[in-house]
């Protein structure tokens, strides 16, 4: 597949294939792509928006191991998952939408978001656990989501994405995200070819979580939103052991023990199918 192309598949969801050239058409896709999910969370009789409303772009399926993209482009970063010690928080920070799994796990990420446009990339940093959907199945419901850029911020607020302005750095080394000079959340992996990828969680999906994830509207709770863009391809993966650092003051913080090195990965990938965003109705 031609860089073109893969280009056009990664941004066609946001705009209908224009990447914007500068910061004043960025927001203006921007905020078409908020009104119209705006739109389809007020409308009850509308399950799904592909593709912020545009559709399925999807003609043929993508075999993701044809995909190959060279250099730093795709979302690139360090992912790791791992059992809570706290199950009671655990279920308690779970939205009453969403069944406790049968094994709760956690999953921390970061990344930079490099779709090969500078107006468009961004770094981001999400804490997210495991839940069960009332169809049976799984997702991934987003305690904490660090971000760069307040054009960022305010559209994941507006759906319901608790988003704050931090400053990130992404490196294959470590990842860092740093509120006004502390440590929110740090992972920094040392590579170890003796870790297999059995000995590390991966979640359905290979993204740790990023490519389904669920939040509460803020103004209608009784709906959760789910996020998803299907599969995607896998460009790199290192294996090794990832030392995980938090703010300890954070409510989820208690599900993570105080010293922490588990296995993960550095990883760098490119999604291919629709993106897709579904309702969850709480029911009464």
């Amino acid at each position: 597949m031609y860089i073109g192309q893969l280009l056009i598949i990664m941004t066609e969801s946001r705009n209908r294939g224009i990447g914007p050239k500068n910061e004043v058409e960025h927001a203006y896709y921007s905020g078409m792509i908020i009104q119209r999910v705006r739109n389809f969370v007020k409308n009850d009789d509308i399950k799904e928006l592909i593709n912020w409303g545009y559709g399925s772009r999807s003609k043929s399926t993508i075999n993701p191991k044809t995909v190959k993209v060279g250099g730093d482009l795709g979302t690139n970063g360090i992912f790791a998952a791992f059992k809570p010690i706290n199950i009671e928080l655990y279920q308690s920070l779970l939205p009453k939408h969403l069944i406790m799994p049968e094994h709760p796990i956690v999953s921390l990420v970061t990344v930079d978001y490099n779709t090969g446009n500078s107006i468009t990339r961004y770094n981001e940093s999400m804490v997210m656990i495991k839940g069960i959907c009332p169809d049976g199945e799984e997702t991934w419901f987003v305690l904490s989501m660090p971000v760069e850029t307040w054009l960022m911020m305010e559209m994941g607020v507006d759906w319901g994405f608790p988003k704050r302005i931090f400053d990130i750095t992404v490196t294959k080394e470590k990842t860092l995200v740093l509120d006004k000079g502390v440590t929110h959340i740090a992972l920094e992996i040392t590579p170890n070819p003796s870790i297999n990828e059995s000995d590390v969680i991966i979640p359905p999906g290979n993204a740790w979580g990023i490519n389904n994830m669920a939040v509460v509207h803020p103004l209608r709770k009784g709906i959760v939103l789910i996020f998803s863009y299907g599969p995607i391809s896998v460009q790199e993966r290192i294996q090794g052991s990832v030392k995980v650092t938090v703010d300890r003051k954070q409510r989820w913080a208690d599900l993570i023990p105080e010293t922490l090195s588990i296995p993960g990965v550095f990883q760098r990938y490119v999604p291919l199918g629709d993106s897709v965003i579904k309702k969850i109705f709480l029911k009464r």
